[in-house]
């Protein structure tokens, strides 16, 4: 089955066949790149690119990356229909303003119920997290089901809002992303590192295509979030929380908080020596976690 890789404001990226790797085949500047992946299918006399009964699973990336980190994991579900999106300021998709998490969960909802998607099984992974849970706030009843990875459900404190802002202050004034560099070797674990060497140098790379206003863009959203703890609780939904034993970033503890507000509508899988991005870490694990939550909540 095709996966569709798309923008926030729902414009088609590129297409990844299961088998296959992404591609980008026009031009930016083109006319009908900045058409919804919907209106494209609809002036080339296709149908519907989801079908009407159909649930996609819906992946949203970390900071600062892109869709494209969802390759490996994606490549190990082919049977599955699959949306990737750009958040704002991320990979092809433009800022949207204003800066708020919630600003990208209405842009993910309203390409979502553009393309005729009734409901969806969202994933989400880091600030992708963040999304996925404003997604629940504003549209519950168009979710299957969710899963939350490498994340965290409570606002940030003074301390980490601030140093949220002046990371968005100072890419802005340099005009660089290249103080986000480290962050890669933190982002996986040791054992990530040595059974996958070149895994730091590729998301490095990644770092480096972010834009300083993308980055700033979402460091304002993140610091902005709200808690996120009472909408899990009270949506009753199938959830799936994700954490790395090695993470830094969105530790074990967090998970186990978030396991117990939700209830017995969720399970917790805490994956040995992984950080913060098990969809590259350990892909193959996270699939098949990713392929067994989707099944239980979506007649597949």
């Amino acid at each position: 089955m095709t996966v569709l890789a798309l923008t926030a404001g729902g414009c088609l990226r590129g297409a990844v066949a299961a088998n296959g790797p992404a591609h980008d085949s026009w031009a930016q500047d083109d006319e009908t790149s900045r058409l919804s992946a919907a209106e494209r299918a609809r002036r080339a006399g296709a149908g519907p690119l989801i079908p009407p009964d159909v649930a996609p699973l819906v992946l949203l990336h970390a900071f600062p990356l892109s869709s494209q980190m969802w390759g490996p994991m994606v490549a190990q579900l082919p049977e599955l229909p699959i949306l990737m999106f750009d958040l704002p300021g991320a990979g092809a998709s433009p800022i949207i303003e204003p800066p708020a998490v919630r600003t990208a969960a209405l842009a993910v909802i309203e390409s979502l119920r553009a393309l005729g998607v009734s409901q969806a099984f969202v994933v989400g992974v880091s600030m992708g997290g963040y999304v996925a849970m404003s997604v629940l706030r504003e549209a519950p009843d168009l979710l299957a089901g969710i899963i939350l990875m490498h994340t965290k459900a409570v606002a940030d404190d003074e301390a980490a809002r601030a140093a949220r802002l002046d990371v968005a202050r100072r890419v802005l004034a340099t005009g660089s992303v290249e103080e986000l560099r480290p962050m890669a070797s933190k982002m996986v674990s040791a054992v990530s590192q040595a059974t996958q060497p070149d895994l730091v140098g590729m998301i490095e790379r990644w770092i480096d295509q972010a834009t300083p206003a993308g980055v700033a863009w979402a460091q304002e959203a993140m610091a902005g979030r709200p808690d996120s703890m009472m909408a899990l609780r009270a949506a009753g939904l199938p959830t799936t929380i994700m954490a790395g034993a090695e993470d830094p970033f969105a530790p074990v503890s967090q998970a186990e908080a978030m396991a117990e507000a939700i209830g017995w509508h969720s399970s917790l899988v805490v994956i040995s020596d992984v950080a913060h991005l098990s969809p590259l870490e350990a892909s193959n694990v996270t699939a098949r976690i990713v392929r067994e939550a989707y099944r239980n909540a979506v007649d597949w």
